[in-house]
């Protein structure tokens, strides 16, 4: 992009709130410690990264999946389900 079409734009204007006098990792760490909320709340996270790694699966599985979040599986391409799990090495658990 050249600088003048960037500068022609200026600065965007801020939308959402800034972290007071921390950076965002230390509010992360923070927030897990429960001293303080978290910029980007937990719940929030956890269920868009759910939904990234099933895409992947559905990438392995070559298709389309259905997931029983509360079952924790896919319901109609139960090869898929072989993404969901590991087997760990012996003496590594979790």
């Amino acid at each position: 992009m050249p600088k003048s079409l960037h500068d022609s734009f200026g600065k965007p204007a801020q939308k959402l709130p800034r972290i007071p006098a921390e950076a965002h990792e230390l509010n992360w760490v923070d927030a897990a410690k429960g001293k303080t909320e978290a910029s980007c709340p937990f719940e929030y996270a956890a269920r868009l990264t759910e939904v990234m790694l099933l895409g992947v699966v559905a990438l392995h599985a070559g298709k389309k999946i259905y997931y029983d979040g509360p079952n924790m599986r896919v319901t109609n391409a139960l090869q898929a389900n072989a993404y969901l799990r590991r087997d760990y090495r012996q003496g590594w658990s979790i």
